[in-house]
């Protein structure tokens, strides 16, 4: 067992209390997304994570897995509405515009299956 360590401030001897260091992860779009979301509407939980060091981790899997279901969607809706690169070199305006019709569709059901859960 290892002693618990004390630095005297004033009066009181209080006790030096370190951190495990974290694993840093780069947080994205979905990442951050989903820790203002914790932070204000789940506040309890959000610092129960951040108190016992998993905040990161939960969110870097929650972030996984809104990646991996975004992109999946992207790949479907593309195929149902058929738009290929055939569509990308004839009309080239109509392609950006129906993919990114399809991006921002893709964001709402991910932020509300994955995200807002």
């Amino acid at each position: 067992m290892k002693a618990i360590e004390y630095e005297r401030i004033g009066d009181y001897d209080l006790p030096l209390l370190r951190l495990k260091q974290e694993k840093s992860y780069d947080i994205g779009f979905f990442g951050r997304i989903y820790k203002t979301y914790l932070k204000e509407n789940h506040k309890a939980y959000y610092y129960r994570l951040l108190t016992s060091q998993r905040l990161i981790k939960q969110i870097k899997l929650v972030e996984d897995e809104a990646k991996q279901r975004y992109e999946s969607l992207i790949e479907s809706l593309s195929k149902k509405e058929n738009i290929n690169e055939n569509l990308k070199t004839n009309d080239p305006i109509k392609w950006i515009k129906m993919m990114n019709n399809i991006k921002e569709r893709a964001i709402e059901i991910v932020l509300n299956e994955v995200i807002y859960r």
